[in-house]
């Protein structure tokens, strides 16, 4: 990936300088993944999954959004209408959720994100047989938006400590539509991992889950950087649950609507955060799938009735 154009690359409308930015590496199956993943606190994998099946779960989840009007007309591009009934046909929280749900556990989707492919990356990665969270973390990003700073630990962690995330795009995401990024060497910052360890946000929800300073300025202050790249149909980003990510603005020109969906494996000996697991997973709150942002309407920034 070329980091040429300083304009692909905002956090809260604020331009990233250059000399922050830097490529990811990618990482190859044959490889000492589990190594690897310990070294830099990511793994990125390319050609993973097979693109057309990737294709095929982008296009259902799409016709979805394009059912509550949030996606122009022909659906399959992904170009945000800027409108939404979502909020008139679901009118609760428990509503929201039910149908964010539906759309999460589109058979074609679990297909790729719960796969033979990846179960087989896990499965190496961990040296033993892996299993993985029945909730899945399906999110659809309008130009503009992006995922806050944060790591994933005070989220999930009333299971095993041998959790990974695994980020599957699920379309092509160029530099300027809102890519992830991890910030080097984070999952190694002590002062991180002590503040956070063991806080539980659904326990302690008066004490934010999530890291409170600028992404700039704690880059500046670690003298580290944003870790980055494009994406394309089949590659995942695999990280720790101290890794440092989030991703940068969309501001893709066309309103083209970002996709992804993280998903959690572990394994199998291990014991599982019941609020992930079963057919109907509780997740925070007891909220299910509508505790997440996604299951609003993309015109909406609050939380639900």
């Amino acid at each position: 990936m070329s980091i040429e154009s300083l304009k692909s690359f905002s956090i809260q409308g604020e331009v990233i300088p250059a000399h922050l930015l830097k490529t990811m590496e990618q990482s190859f199956f044959d490889e000492d993944l589990s190594g690897k993943l310990e070294r830099d606190g990511y793994l990125l994998l390319r050609n993973i999954y097979n693109p057309n099946k990737v294709e095929e779960a982008r296009e259902k989840i799409l016709w979805y959004l394009h059912q509550v009007g949030e996606v122009k007309d022909p659906y399959d591009l992904g170009i945000y209408s800027g409108k939404s009934n979502r909020g008139s046909i679901y009118q609760t929280t428990k509503e929201l959720g039910y149908f964010w749900k539906k759309v999460s556990e589109i058979k074609s989707l679990r297909d790729v994100i719960h796969g033979e492919s990846i179960t087989r990356v896990m499965d190496k990665i961990f040296g033993e047989e892996t299993t993985h969270f029945s909730f899945a973390w399906l999110r659809a990003m309008v130009q503009g938006k992006a995922s806050p700073v944060h790591i994933d630990h005070p989220y999930m962690n009333r299971g095993t400590e041998k959790l990974v995330t695994c980020w599957t795009p699920l379309s092509r995401i160029e530099e300027n539509e809102g890519t992830l990024y991890v910030m080097q060497n984070s999952h190694l910052w002590s002062d991180i991992k002590n503040k956070f360890f063991g806080l539980d946000i659904d326990a302690s929800p008066s004490i934010p889950g999530h890291i409170q300073e600028h992404p700039l300025d704690l880059v500046n202050q670690k003298g580290a950087s944003f870790l980055t790249t494009s994406f394309s149909p089949g590659d995942c980003l695999i990280f720790s649950m101290f890794t440092v990510h989030g991703s940068f603005d969309n501001n893709s020109t066309k309103g083209k609507i970002r996709l992804s969906c993280d998903t959690r494996f572990q394994p199998t000996s291990e014991p599982m955060d019941a609020r992930f697991s079963g057919p109907s997973p509780e997740a925070h709150r007891g909220l299910g799938y509508g505790c997440l942002s996604a299951s609003l309407p993309l015109t909406e920034t609050s939380n639900p009735k």
